[in-house]
């Protein structure tokens, strides 16, 4: 688990975590991925479906709080992709 020093920051701990994917076919940062993941979860969804609609709603929102260039949402099988080579722990 990745340590923080002063405060607590989101972004500087979800981009403090090692990447679990290969770089190979990666469009999204992995912390940018957890962060929607997680704001998702706290707006009530539930699958991976849900966190696709929600990126989909939200994807300019989050591009422009960030100052990211985002085309597009991540699909549900990003979301999904990464839950399985992420340690959650």
């Amino acid at each position: 688990m990745p340590q923080l020093s002063g405060s607590p920051d989101l972004f500087a701990f979800l981009q403090a975590l090692p990447e679990g994917r290969q770089r190979r076919g990666v469009r999204y940062p992995q912390w940018l991925l957890l962060l929607m993941a997680i704001l998702g979860i706290f707006c009530g969804c539930r699958s991976a479906r849900d966190l696709e609609r929600f990126a989909k709603r939200h994807h300019q929102a989050f591009g422009s709080a960030l100052d990211l260039a985002l085309l597009k949402a991540p699909c549900d099988s990003t979301f999904l992709g990464l839950f399985e080579r992420v340690d959650l722990e």
